[in-house]
């Protein structure tokens, strides 16, 4: 009996032994491969941007040193190409410019005067050649003395010697008045100067000098925008920038806000990257940072200030 349950016993625990085995022996399934990530792309990319006309704001600098004596515009004011903005002191380069004007006068006179008077000599010495050619046919036909034809002659040869040198005054202050032109040219500029104008249609942003303030070539004395279009001058993150191509679209709105300011095209992507510079004093820009210039024609009736600071919204996907 003892027997019978020990051949039990023994067989179960082979049965169990068995089933252990088979179990751990029995294949993993092998982990599913990774299924690829979907890539991530933005559908649009965000700048800090700033308006500015497309011609850029420049500043208004005198070439001369000078004291203004009038200022002609405000702040604000539309002036269309050399109108003037600025007088500054002008009594030494008007006194120059009167002197050459007066100068280019008297040479003119003097030209005139010599012209008339070899015109006259010459209408003389056609005449005294005649007389002379008369005197010459007379002597060799024996009808008139030699001393009346050495007279006619000798007047004749005068009067040639005299249209030459009438010839040479003429040429001489033709000469002179070129180089009192120039001198009158010289002074004009110099005269001109010491106004200081519009280089081309635009409108005057600012100015920081009152009547009597001294003018200096080294420093600026205020601001001008060409008239030209108004674009948003943006930076793009090095991030995103590659992605940015001329022909998108873009929209205008104020830093933290999503209501559009106006609508836009990208017209100019920079070749490369560089450090940030519109808004390089903000607060937490990292210096490590490079930045792509992004150029945003606005639309026409886009009405923003000059200088304004703004997010540059562009789609770098279609709708």
């Amino acid at each position: 009996m003892n027997d019978a349950r020990w051949r039990a016993t023994a067989a179960a625990l082979a049965v169990l032994a068995f089933a252990f085995s088979a179990g751990c022996t029995k294949e993993k399934p092998a982990p599913a491969e990774s299924a690829p990530k979907p890539e991530m792309s933005p559908a649009q990319v965000v700048g800090l941007g700033r308006i500015e006309p497309e011609g850029r704001i420049l500043d208004l600098q005198s070439e001369v040193s000078g004291i203004a004596t009038k200022i002609a515009v405000r702040p604000g004011a539309a002036v269309v190409r050399e109108e003037v903005l600025v007088a500054l002191t002008s009594a030494i380069e008007k006194a120059r410019l009167d002197q050459a004007e007066a100068q280019v006068r008297s040479q003119r006179s003097q030209i005139d005067a010599a012209k008339a008077a070899l015109s006259s000599t010459r209408i003389r010495t056609d005449n005294a050649r005649l007389t002379f050619e008369r005197a010459r046919t007379l002597f060799e036909q024996n009808a008139q003395a030699k001393s009346a034809f050495d007279g006619a002659q000798a007047e004749y040869e005068s009067l040639k010697e005299e249209v030459k040198r009438l010839e040479a005054l003429v040429v001489g202050s033709e000469n002179g008045l070129n180089q009192s032109l120039a001198s009158l040219e010289l002074a004009r500029a110099e005269y001109d100067r010491r106004f200081i104008k519009a280089r081309s249609d635009g409108q005057v942003l600012s100015l920081d000098i009152t009547v009597g303030s001294l003018v200096s070539p080294e420093k600026p004395f205020g601001t001008f925008a060409p008239k030209s279009p108004l674009v948003a001058r943006c930076e793009v993150d090095e991030l995103y920038a590659g992605q940015v191509e001329v022909g998108q679209k873009a929209v205008i709105r104020t830093p933290g806000m999503t209501e559009p300011l106006a609508k836009g095209e990208v017209t100019f992507a920079g070749p490369s990257l560089r450090r940030k510079s519109l808004f390089s004093d903000a607060v937490g820009d990292l210096e490590d940072r490079r930045v792509r210039e992004v150029w945003i024609a606005l639309e026409p009736g886009a009405r923003l200030l000059f200088g304004a600071r703004v997010e540059c919204v562009i789609r770098l996907k279609g709708e």
